[in-house]
């Protein structure tokens, strides 16, 4: 059959998109056709329609040969896939459908070098995206996928995540996954993690909040942060503004664009945002845990143009396990092997001051030029590198 250009919402690690299924008026077959065809002229997505089924207004696509173009890689990659099932369902709203995805178990990423290849391996993955066909926009969508395993086939370098979801909603950004783990050549393990969650929300007066949590990290060296949570908000980031930064990087990430290229797009706008709007990124919580150590804390920080990492501010938090970590970095006096490699961090923790219950107190500023004071005492000072 000829081929025919279709979205399906996609990418190395966002492998699926998520779920509405309202079924107000039934949907005819060429009209589902036309409606994918209008589609597939705004993405590079190529693919072989094998089957077409309408039952009782809900029409399936079965496709076969999908290719999406990967952008954001150094070289050019490609996923492929076959048996790929798409279902849409007319909703109450005229402009709108419901697009229903089911993804297949097998699955590659192809590419010019050997060792850019992945066998891709994907256990209930799928969704369902509400989509205006008018405006040719998401309206929402959910995704999930039980566990994606992609393996290098020379090296057997591999990652697998689990229990992942991707939601998008008009007041809700949000990704999450359980049970990830990435290893190096021959399996040797690299990283892992037991749980990772991010979402942006608007709070009450329209400003952007951003909730961070990770727990049961583990890295092969003596720090870790095995569990970090992280609350933040800024009124100089309207969620008006922000939801459309998100809308394309997401869009971005589903026809193809590598999820950290994507990522890295969003974070660079977001602070553009912020810097021309001059108001604060408040941290309202920030709570780091790991090997005998927790410390919990609040600041705020300004992104400005002007500074040398890109933000202007101050953190202070309470320390608990101090004499833990002196005994991996030492003290200015007599700093350990770690601690000869980061004397600012050991200059940091020296410049303490004892609190209540056993903690100790730190009021850490970033300054413009790239200086971290710590208690009043300057710890680093950038390099003049520029």
């Amino acid at each position: 059959m000829a081929a025919r250009r279709f979205f399906i919402g996609i990418s190395v690690s966002m492998i699926s998109i998520g779920a509405f299924g309202a079924n107000a008026f039934a949907l005819e077959t060429q009209k589902a056709r036309e409606i994918m065809d209008t589609i597939l002229m705004q993405h590079g997505v190529t693919a072989t329609e094998a089957t077409a089924a309408n039952n009782n207004g809900a029409v399936t696509f079965g496709y076969n040969d999908v290719h999406l173009d990967l952008s954001g890689y150094s070289t050019a990659r490609e996923l492929v896939l076959d048996d790929v099932q798409v279902t849409l369902r007319d909703t109450d709203m005229r402009d709108q459908v419901d697009i229903d995805i089911a993804l297949p178990e097998r699955g590659k990423m192809l590419a010019d070098a050997t060792s850019d290849q992945r066998d891709l391996t994907l256990r209930k993955a799928g969704g369902s995206l509400r989509w205006n066909h008018v405006t040719g926009t998401p309206v929402n969508f959910t995704g999930m996928a039980d566990f994606l395993i992609g393996d290098e086939p020379i090296t057997r370098k591999h990652w697998l995540m689990n229990g992942l979801v991707i939601r998008w909603m008009p007041d809700e950004a949000r990704i999450s996954w359980q049970a990830a783990e990435w290893t190096g050549a021959n399996r040797e393990k690299m990283g892992s993690v037991k749980s990772t969650s991010f979402v942006l929300y608007p709070g009450k007066n329209g400003e952007t909040h951003l909730d961070y949590a990770h727990d049961g990290l583990w890295l092969p060296n003596l720090l870790q942060p095995r569990t970090v949570r992280i609350k933040s908000s800024s009124t100089g980031l309207p969620w008006s503004e922000t939801k459309p930064i998100l809308e394309k990087g997401f869009n971005d990430m589903m026809t193809g664009l590598a999820p950290r290229a994507a990522r890295r797009q969003i974070a660079n706008e977001l602070w553009r945002k912020a810097a021309g709007a001059g108001a604060p990124v408040k941290i309202d919580e920030i709570y780091v845990e790991g090997r005998g150590l927790e410390a919990l804390g609040k600041g705020e920080f300004i992104a400005q143009q002007t500074a040398r990492y890109g933000f202007a501010g101050q953190l202070d938090f309470d320390l608990l396990g101090r004499e833990r970590l002196q005994d991996l970095i030492g003290t200015p006096q007599s700093p350990t092997l770690l601690g000869a490699l980061v004397p600012f961090a050991v200059d940091g923790l020296a410049a303490g001051k004892p609190g209540t219950q056993g903690t100790t107190k730190y009021d850490m500023e970033l300054l413009p030029d790239g200086r971290i004071v710590v208690n009043g005492m300057t710890v680093y000072t950038a390099m003049n590198d520029r």
